[in-house]
């Protein structure tokens, strides 16, 4: 883990959190990430946004990531109301989402998934843009 810990903004702290006291489920998977991700917010480095790297995932970051199942790029982590797959929106309350919030480029994960615990790498981290496969052809 390249900062040692997770690094959040104070304003995406305070969202996680109450997004996590709110959330419920019957999956198991689920309650696994919600549950890691609960337990890493207790260590996490909360730091005023403009202290925040650019290399660190953040609400509304664009993601390439890299996991046993391939190469995906110009994914965007965002709340969940905001979700949508099919157009590359991941809700910090899915188990991918959860597992990028707070790590750094070149940092490598283990997360929960359906299928079983998958090591993701995060390749690039692109702040403030439409997408990282635009930044990559750039």
């Amino acid at each position: 883990m390249k900062y040692k810990t997770l690094i959040l903004a104070k304003s995406e702290y305070d969202i996680i959190k109450d997004l996590l006291s709110k959330v419920g489920s019957k999956d198991a998977v689920h309650i696994a990430c919600y549950n890691k991700l609960r337990g890493e917010l207790v260590n996490a480095k909360v730091l005023e946004d403009a202290e925040i790297p650019q290399d660190v995932v953040r609400l509304n970051s664009m993601v390439d990531i890299e996991t046993p199942s391939g190469y995906f790029g110009g994914y965007k982590v965002v709340l969940p109301k905001d979700g949508n797959v099919q157009q590359k929106k991941l809700s910090i309350l899915t188990p991918m989402g959860s597992a990028l919030i707070g790590y750094a480029e070149g940092d490598k994960v283990m997360w929960s998934f359906p299928g079983g615990d998958k090591e993701i790498t995060i390749n690039n981290v692109f702040q403030n843009i439409a997408s990282a496969e635009e930044a990559n052809q750039g």
